[in-house]
């Protein structure tokens, strides 16, 4: 299972951690200041306190083996860039960044930062269940619980029909519509159990958002 750290205990990388958590993964949250770590505490696996541009607090607090990691450092573009740095140095597998505007997000992607973030754009808890699917394109949240999401098929469907898939059955989720990377304007809107998949497909799902991770992660 994938592991994930959260620098930076703002309302953005708080909403990171607490979503994560909820969804049942292990997440390490770090801050500087102690009441934003001791507020977190209850909805973290760890919580740290400490300078995240002090690499030997890094090594000690694990977040060097997380498979992910958000730096949030708010609009101190310094500090960001510092951690950034640190953490693919060390080897993070992925590391997501919160960047204040477009020039702040153009020098995190130029030293390395995976993807970067504006929040005024995206929201912490859709953050949170993106960075647990490389499937994952977009989602809609209905409520708490429910959601819509664009995603990519797995490679296993390919020339298999939707009944022979069986998601409904198998993971508790309803395929609404298709649509195709490559041609923007088609949409099949539920489509028939005998609709064969091709490699262009991209599916919209409809259900719990936990249930829609555990397909995007199994299949």
């Amino acid at each position: 299972m994938k592991t994930f750290a959260v620098i930076g205990l703002g309302r953005y990388g708080t909403a990171v951690v607490k979503k994560l958590f909820q969804m049942g993964y292990e997440v390490i949250a770090m801050d500087r200041n102690m009441e934003k770590v001791n507020a977190i505490a209850d909805y973290s696996t760890k919580a740290v306190c400490g300078d995240a541009k002090d690499e030997e607090i890094l090594r000690q607090s694990g977040i060097k083996n997380c498979s992910c990691v958000v730096v949030s450092m708010g609009n101190d573009i310094t500090d960001s860039v510092l951690i950034t740095l640190a953490l693919k140095e060390m080897g993070v597998e992925r590391v997501v960044c919160k960047a204040s505007d477009e020039q702040h997000k153009k020098v995190l992607k130029k030293i390395g930062a995976d993807d970067v973030i504006i929040p005024e754009y995206e929201s912490g808890e859709k953050t949170a269940i993106s960075l647990v699917s490389d499937k994952f394109i977009d989602i809609i949240g209905l409520s708490d619980e429910y959601g819509i999401e664009n995603s990519h098929i797995p490679e296993s469907w390919i020339g298999k029909s939707i009944a022979e898939i069986s998601v409904r059955k198998r993971f508790g989720v309803n395929i609404v519509a298709i649509k195709n990377m490559l041609d923007d304007n088609y949409v099949n809107i539920m489509p028939p159990p005998e609709y064969i998949f091709n490699e262009n497909d991209i599916v919209v799902l409809i259900g719990k958002i936990t249930d829609i991770n555990i397909l995007n992660n199994k299949s």
